[in-house]
Formats: C-alpha cells, structure tokens, sequence
C-alpha cells in the first residue's frame, strides 16, 4: 500500500514538474491559436511521427499546412515547434539577434564545426575573420576560375555521350555539374585545382550528397545524433556514415595541410610587402588568421570543410533547378533568354568569357534565375534556436526560450496569398514586373498610394522577405553574390550552345527534404539536350 503511494506521490511531481516546464510552451499555444491550438496537439502529435523521414515530410507539410491556423506552435517534450510560413514571421526571426542560432537538431550535420553552425558571440567573431574572403573584389577575381570551369563544363556536354542526347538522365546531368562546382569550389575557397570537371575516381561529389543525405535523416531523427542509439539502431547506416565523412575529412585534411606548408614556406621567402591576389583567397585568410594565433589548424579544415560543401552543393542544386525549369518551359523562356545572351556579349553567341559587366545587363537572366529559386527554393526549411524569450512581432504571442523556429520558405514562396493566383506556374516575368514596378516607384515617390490603389493583386508591392533564396536578415548567406555569380556564368554558356527540353512537368515533381531540394522521382526525369550549331 505504502508502495502505491510512494508512486502516486511520485508521477503527481513529475507530472507537475513537466507541466511547470511546459508552462511558456503552453502560452505560447494558446496565444496563437486559442482552444483550437491546445486540441489539436494530439493530431499534431500523430502527423509529425508517422511523416517523421526526409522522403515525405516536405511533401505532408506541404499539403497539410491549410488544414491548420499559421504560425502554428506543437508542444515536443518541454520545448516548443513554432512553424512560419510567412514573409512578416520571416522577417521578426531572422532579424532577431534571439534567433540567431541553428537548433540542436542540426547537430546531426555531419560538418556541424566551422561558421555554418557555430552559435552566439563565437559565430559572430567567426563571420567577421572570414567576411574579407567573400568582398566584391575578391568574388570578381575569381571570374577567370568561373568562366575556365563552365567552358570545362560545356566541353563535357558537347563530347559526352550520355550527357547529349534524346534522353540525358537527370541524375547524370546532376553528377556533371556537382563535379564542375565542387573544382570551382576547390579553386576559390582552398586554391587548388582538382579536376573533378574531367573525373571524380574518390567519388568526392557523390559522398559530400550522400552524408547530406544522411545528415538529412538525422535532423528529423535527432536520438540519432547519439553515437550509442545510431550504431544500435542503424548500424549499416552507421557504418557508411563514418566511411563517408572519414573519406571527405582526409581529403580536405590534405589539401589544409600542403597548402599551408607551402604558404609557411613562401611567407618566410617572400620580403616583398606587396600582397598577391592569392593570399586574399579564404583559404590564405584563414592561414594568416592561424599566423596571428586567432585560429588553429583544425579550425581552418572545419572552416574549409564547411564552405566547400554549402558553396557547391546549393550552387550546384540551384543550377539543376533552373535547367528543369527551364527544360519543362513551353513557352518562349528558352528563345528570349538566348536572344538577351546574344544581344549583351560582344561577339554574339560567344560566351567564351562571360564577365560581371555582362552579367550586369542581363535582366531576363536574373528574373529566370529568381523565379526558378522562387518555385523549388534550393533550401526549403531554415531551423532556429531561441537562446531566449522574444515577442513574435505584430501578435501578443511570446515564444519561449529553447523554442525551435522551422521556417518554411518553400511554401511561402508558393503562395497564392503572396504571388498570387499563378503562384503554382513557373513566369520569370512576375520579376521583371517587380523590377520596373520598383523603379517606377522610386521615380514617382509622391504618386505612390495613388499608383498602389490601381495595381492589380498580382504586382502589387511584395514584402521583401516572401523572396529568400539564400536567407535573409542577421545570418544571411556569406557567399550569397559569389553563389549567383557561378551560377549565372555556369548558366550562360549552356544556354548559349544547348537547347534543353523535358517531357516532365513540374506539378509531377515528388520533393525530398534533404537539406537541399531533392526529388524523390529523380530517376523517372530525363532531358533532351542538343548541341547547338554556331552561327
């Protein structure tokens, strides 16, 4: 008897202790949704659990997001989920210096060291050493490295069998272009030249996606960030896991290493005060860091490891996207881009150097680029960690300490609510739209309310958040112009000398969460792509 009550006493105090820890995530529930919020926890409860894998959970958010009242808050343990999925969300947390941290759950990032998770003060300091390494003058220097790779990259196409043809699988065309990226990447970042453009033996690219993969299952996963329950519960996956990430330490291990010796050994050489472009490279930034004992040498690995991977796997996820929008395009996207090409380069369909200044004048490019990052946003949820309690701006709702923030960019920037009735369909010309709206509006400032009261629902002035495909506000992207630059040159050249074309429809398209946008029905998409002849 006596034992019945000891337990009875017990579970009362833990459960009262779990509802005082529960208490801010409760507020928060009701502040946002009243009643609703707290009775619908349950459903919620039993919808994340059965859709708790990359393969599906980005599609069932997707279409049962409507079902519930946004922002939308779920009680998990003592924390709370906080879902947004709207440009003024957007805009409070990620310009809220509480929101500036990655959650827990991205600890299964297989390069969670280096500036892409560090958090707080040391986050700060890092972004700071490295910004010098991404200035304008140094990402324009590097245009000789973009513009070698693409015509690398054109060259494969043109003599690669199965890289031309009435049916280019989409995996094969993906392949070539994560490898042309990865050398880009290899060349700015760390300074050397790998040529992965002509082959790939060690499977560099292919196991830089697989571990993103894998990492992609450990952030929905997240007990399997705990070596203990991986190794029990996946051994296999485990297993590859370790050998992946042990192949792509080394490799970057020994690219650190050497080039260090040889910067060491040039520094001690070289009297001259004037500093060679080389040195301005991150990777020559990191040394001299590491020379004034602000960094160690592992630190500079972490760093490199971080920056080559997001620099060439959303480069190069994003380069694919707008080649499968562009190829399942029936209208005259294809023609209008290639006529701009030719009209801007000095030699016609010469693309053989294709400069910043060029880049400058090529409007139809950048709204295409745009609305491609707009329909498959190369990132579809970006996760935040509350470091403390914040109001969420416009609404009485506080959102409590150690509350993860999923902000869904991928399904606001598929909105009707924010781009309208044809938010569905692929128009790069709503951006060019928005471009002339803009300027018109900071030509004719004072007519403004009168000139908002006659536009129609769909070019009426956008929030400038509902658009962010490399993030916004306190952490944006460091290499958010370098990432645009590849990508446009790289683009350029394949425009000019292929004509793509696909059976495939984009509303088909099956998304994975994997990081980066993948598509569960890679396998099925094939491209016709045919040389062009030169004029």
């Amino acid at each position: 008897m006596h034992l019945y009550v000891a337990l009875w006493v017990c579970g009362t105090l833990l459960a009262l202790l779990l509802g005082w820890q529960q208490r801010k995530c409760w507020r928060l529930i009701w502040q946002l949704n009243g009643w609703r919020g707290v009775a619908q926890q349950p459903l919620l409860w039993f919808l994340l659990c059965i859709n708790l894998h990359p393969n599906s959970i980005l599609d069932k958010v997707t279409r049962l997001r409507v079902l519930f009242q946004r922002p939308l808050a779920i009680l998990i343990g003592t924390r709370a989920l906080l879902y947004i999925d709207d440009p003024a969300g957007m805009e409070c947390v990620l310009n809220a210096p509480e929101c500036l941290d990655k959650t827990f759950m991205q600890e299964g990032f297989f390069a969670r060291r280096g500036l892409l998770h560090a958090r707080g003060q040391k986050w700060k300091l890092r972004r700071k050493q490295l910004n010098p390494a991404f200035n304008h003058n140094i990402v324009i220097s590097f245009f000789d490295v973009f513009n070698t790779v693409g015509n690398q990259l054109v060259e494969q196409f043109a003599t690669q069998s199965h890289l031309h043809g009435a049916a280019v699988r989409f995996k094969d065309a993906e392949d070539m272009l994560s490898r042309a990226v990865l050398e880009v990447s290899c060349l700015t970042i760390m300074g050397t030249p790998t040529n992965f453009t002509q082959a790939d033996d060690a499977h560099i690219a292919t196991t830089y996606k697989r571990l993103l993969e894998i990492s992609a299952i450990k952030i929905v996963k997240p007990w399997l960030q705990i070596d203990l329950l991986h190794r029990l519960l996946e051994p296999q996956l485990y297993a590859e896991a370790a050998a992946c990430n042990q192949l792509l330490v080394d490799f970057v291990a020994q690219i650190v290493q050497r080039k260090h010796r040889n910067w060491q050994l040039r520094n001690a050489l070289d009297n001259d005060d004037d500093v060679p472009w080389q040195r301005r490279i991150f990777i020559e930034q990191m040394f001299q860091l590491a020379a004034n004992g602000e960094l160690t040498l592992q630190d500079i690995e972490d760093e490199a490891q971080s920056m080559v991977l997001v620099s060439f796997e959303t480069v190069s996820n994003s380069i694919m996207i707008a080649l499968l929008c562009l190829a399942t395009h029936k209208g005259d996207c294809q023609q209008r881009l290639r006529a701009e090409i030719e009209s801007v380069m000095p030699h016609g369909n010469d693309v053989s150097y294709v400069g910043v200044e060029h880049l400058q004048q090529l409007r139809y490019l950048d709204a295409f680029v745009n609305e491609a990052l707009r329909l498959l946003a190369t990132v579809p949820m970006n996760l935040r960690h509350v470091s403390r309690d914040f109001q969420l701006a416009g609404r009485d709702a506080i959102v409590p300490q150690n509350t993860i923030i999923a902000l869904d960019t991928f399904s606001m920037q598929r909105d009707a609510a924010w781009w309208g009735e044809k938010s569905m369909q692929f128009e790069p010309q709503r951006f060019l739209q928005h471009q002339q709206e803009l300027q018109q509006r900071e030509e004719e400032q004072e007519q403004e309310q009168q000139q908002q009261q006659h536009q129609s629902k769909h070019t009426q002035r956008r929030h400038s958040y509902s658009f962010l495909p490399f993030s916004k506000g306190l952490r944006t992207c460091i290499g958010r112009r370098y990432s645009f630059f590849i990508m446009k040159v790289f683009l350029v050249k394949l425009i000019a000398n292929f004509d793509f074309s696909s059976d495939q429809q984009l509303e088909q398209l099956q998304f994975v969460e994997g990081i980066s946008l993948k598509f569960r029905n890679a396998d099925q998409i094939h491209f016709q792509i045919q040389p062009r002849q030169s004029s």
